[in-house]
């Protein structure tokens, strides 16, 4: 995470460069962010069960490819970029569950633990956890919205409310009803 004024605002600049299509800026921007992508990331791979062979690296580097192959993308700041490429990273997770599924030689999905309740960390298959958050989304979009942000973003109650324009308090509220909705979705089995 950048720890300086002057480093979010020259991580800005770049973005806003990016967004218009300076491939430069690419080049100059992703030393920047790439320790909070790889921590993402590895925070990410973490969750997955430990047969799962797609590793952290392998990961940001196919988000970092496209994320480069959105054109057109407006990246209005360092947190609604980490967004995006948070959703990007679990994208890819569940395209490679899926590649995963479809293989015989495989014979099975990715799971990712997830920390559903206060203190509960369930196995789950990653494509039941897209099909409840697709679920969520349907139900309440900025519900949604909170959880990419804080689960695959990584970003906190404080950087989740700025992003939002929301006050902390009513972040927390949303993060608790989502999580309680994706609790009740993956228990059930969305039944």
């Amino acid at each position: 995470m950048p720890n300086s004024a002057e480093q979010i605002t020259q991580i800005t600049r770049l973005l806003s460069r990016l967004s218009s299509g300076d491939i430069e800026a690419a080049d100059q921007v992703m030393p920047l962010l790439y320790a909070d992508l790889h921590a993402r990331a590895a925070a990410m791979m973490r969750r997955e069960q430990s047969h799962a062979t797609l590793q952290p690296t392998a990961l940001l580097n196919e988000a970092w490819m496209r994320l480069q192959g959105n054109s057109g993308s407006d990246y209005a700041d360092r947190a609604h970029f980490l967004r995006l490429a948070g959703r990007i990273m679990r994208n890819v997770l569940v395209d490679h569950a899926r590649r995963r599924k479809r293989s015989k030689r495989q014979g099975g999905s990715e799971e990712l633990a997830v920390a559903i309740g206060p203190e509960t960390t369930q196995q789950v298959e990653v494509l039941d956890l897209q099909a409840a958050l697709e679920k969520l989304a349907n139900t309440d979009p900025e519900l949604e919205q909170v959880v990419e942000l804080r689960y695959f973003a990584g970003l906190t109650l404080r950087e989740t409310a700025e992003t939002l324009g929301k006050t902390t308090s009513s972040v927390h509220r949303a993060w608790e009803l989502a999580r309680a909705f994706l609790l009740r979705e993956l228990s059930t089995g969305g039944t």
